[in-house]
């Protein structure tokens, strides 16, 4: 056996000792700023790596069901989407539901467990279409300026206590932006939409109330009114374009009448835009924007 002796009592000569502690501090050094370029590398791949957690969609068990979802042809899949969501899935509870009533409602745990991960799908998939607000069908995604603009629309309504208004335009709504949209119903609500607002707050003795005979009553009538956009003097605006706003909305509904010369079916785009027309009338009217002037200040 071959024994090594150690000697510890040897020193170093200083100018190797301050060279060696020189080059331990660069390789520490040098270790440190290699390990952070590590650790940030790591980071950055495991950021593009990640992927939120979320409820995992398994495959359909029934036959059926996986017939439908990979045997349907594409020119009708989003029409057997819609039908089938009508079928299966329930509108959602009124808000003053008990929570815990909401939790043992089988409905409404059934069409949860269908429109939440459907809609997920049509969200990553950048879909045009997304699960209607009631959950029982498909609707085309709105721009979100319009949606922003309804919402307010239908919330002035309802706070000022035109409820009919809301739920008028919530029916323009579905039909106008459906699978298979129906651009004339559509127009027809947007109509009785602002009716539900204007007609009895100007025409509160009138019988047969009709938008027309609004803007009739507010062209005819200016001296009575103002409108709170004030013109370059100062003073309160008339109602000029407000009624230009309803002459717009009511004559635009070219298929209102059938049998005349005039009967011009009403196009998407028409509806569409009678929706902007229509939505701000509502949250004019609903905020009094157009009111009577105080009896002293009725011009001639």
């Amino acid at each position: 056996m071959r024994h090594v002796l150690i000697r510890l009592d040897l020193e170093l000569p200083r100018p190797y000792l301050n060279q060696y502690q020189r080059e331990l501090r660069d390789r520490e050094a040098e270790l440190v700023e290699l390990t952070a370029q590590w650790d940030a590398e790591r980071s950055m791949r495991e950021e593009k790596a990640y992927i939120p957690s979320r409820p995992y969609v398994p495959m359909p068990p029934d036959p059926h069901v996986r017939f439908l979802a990979y045997g349907t042809e594409l020119e009708i899949l989003w029409d057997v989407v819609d039908d089938l969501l009508s079928v299966l899935c329930s509108e959602p509870l009124p808000p003053e539901t008990l929570p815990f009533v909401a939790r043992w409602n089988s409905g409404a745990r059934r069409t949860k467990r269908i429109t939440e991960p459907l809609n997920r799908l049509l969200i990553e998939s950048r879909s045009v279409y997304e699960v209607a607000s009631d959950q029982r069908g498909l609707q085309r995604r709105m721009e979100e300026g319009l949606s922003e603009a309804l919402a307010m629309a239908s919330d002035a309504a309802e706070s000022s206590g035109y409820p009919a208004a809301r739920r008028y335009l919530g029916r323009a709504r579905d039909k106008l932006f459906a699978v298979h949209a129906d651009a004339s119903g559509a127009y027809v609500d947007l109509i009785r939409a602002v009716e539900a607002v204007a007609c009895p707050m100007f025409l509160p003795r009138n019988p047969l109330p009709t938008l027309g005979k609004v803007r009739d009553h507010l062209r005819d009538a200016d001296a009575k009114y103002e409108y709170v956009l004030t013109d370059k003097s100062g003073t309160q605006g008339t109602t000029t374009g407000v009624v230009a706003m309803l002459t717009d909305l009511w004559e635009g509904h070219g298929d209102r009448h059938a049998g005349g010369p005039r009967e011009v079916p009403v196009s998407q785009e028409a509806a569409e835009a009678a929706l902007s027309v229509a939505t701000a009338l509502v949250t004019l009217f609903s905020r009094s924007a157009v009111r009577l002037r105080p009896a002293g200040q009725r011009r001639a």
